[in-house]
């Protein structure tokens, strides 16, 4: 037996070639032990057994307690039924894929590749009706009419991924899960970067700092929300201001708070776009960045780039994101269980040119 290692994980690598063996006919009734495989084969045991397990389920072999794995008598209806079936990951998205911002569509890309070279078909799904309050109708039907062997639940809110974690089905979530859930993760560590952001911004001397959220308050805004209030400090005057997602309230909302006795010398904003807006409201308002308010963006996107000045950020690697969801992926798709604890990613600080120090 040879082994070609590709870019795939090992137990699939380990499980295509003793299902080749199986198929040819190399052992008439019993196959050789772990030790037997991985000596051979030169790999761990717990490799080899997470490819018997593939056979196992695919119904090639069978387990005899004592004894070991015995070929499955049904062994050419088994055999055609594996070799049919064609291993597939569904997405589910709000949105089509054209419609994404750069790095959800950057990651996926990512995923799709490594998919591909494991011979996993990878498909989307985007619609309004599983993004809904009460989704369960919506996604019982999509489960039933296009079933597969995990989920990636993209941009996910809290009843969508309480369903699923209700329904005990395989899926990761890309991006941060909602308080009591339980289900296994990849996100970026927004709670760190608003952290970092606050201490930042009192290390140059601001003591009066806003943090603009998104006042759908997502999973992950939750999270960078909690990270803002950790890193106060006492003395240091704070405040959150809620928007939705229509830059005329982002414009009201800065107008409001700029016009106060009091404003914010230190402003820290949650969303790119509505960065954007901040910043075209300020310099409306004649209000100079840095030199008379200190501005940080929790997200980043491209367009930032080309902004005057240019913003202090954090930025994220969407190829280190879509590795990171295939380590939880890849033993999804062999069955096996990963640990549901979240999976964090350290995003990058930028140093930009709109912050400065105060006296």
């Amino acid at each position: 037996m040879a082994l070609l290692f590709r870019r795939t994980s090992l137990v699939t690598q380990v499980a295509d070639l003793l299902r080749a063996e199986v198929l040819r006919g190399a052992w008439s009734e019993w196959i050789p032990s772990e030790r037997e495989l991985s000596t051979a084969l030169h790999i761990s045991r717990n490799s080899c057994r997470g490819a018997l397990g593939v056979l196992r389920r695919e119904g090639l072999i069978r387990p005899v307690r004592g004894r070991g794995a015995r070929v499955s008598p049904n062994l050419d209806q088994a055999g055609r039924s594996s070799a049919k079936r064609i291993r597939s990951v569904g997405v589910i998205a709000p949105q089509p894929l054209g419609l994404m911002r750069p790095r959800q569509s950057l990651f996926l890309d990512e995923v799709r590749d490594e998919l591909f070279d494991m011979g996993v078909r990878i498909q989307l799904h985007h619609s309004p009706a599983v993004y809904a309050q009460h989704p369960h109708r919506a996604l019982r039907k999509l489960i039933e009419t296009t079933p597969h062997d995990c989920w990636i639940l993209l941009l996910s809110n809290d009843p969508l991924q309480r369903w699923f974690m209700r329904e005990g089905l395989p899926c990761v979530v890309a991006g941060s899960v909602y308080p009591g859930i339980t289900l296994p993760s990849v996100d970026e560590d927004y709670r760190a970067a608003c952290r970092h952001a606050v201490g930042r911004l009192i290390t140059l001397g601001h003591r009066r700092i806003a943090f603009l959220n998104r006042k759908s308050r997502a999973a992950g805004d939750l999270e960078g929300e909690a990270g803002f209030f950790e890193g106060l400090r006492p003395g240091i005057s704070s405040q959150i201001v809620y928007h939705d997602e229509q830059r005329e309230t982002v414009a009201r909302l800065v107008r409001k708070l700029f016009s106060s006795p009091n404003p914010p010398t230190g402003l820290l904003v949650a969303n790119s776009f509505c960065y954007l807006s901040v910043v075209t409201t300020l310099a409306g308002m004649r209000i100079r960045i840095p030199d008379e308010v200190s501005l940080i963006s929790r997200d980043d996107d491209p367009f930032l780039a080309h902004i005057i000045p240019e913003p202090a950020r954090y930025l994220h690697d969407p190829v280190q994101f879509g590795r990171k969801v295939m380590l939880l992926l890849r033993p999804l798709l062999e069955g096996d269980k990963v640990r549901n604890a979240p999976h964090r990613l350290l995003p990058r600080f930028a140093e930009g040119r709109s912050c400065r120090a105060i006296s």
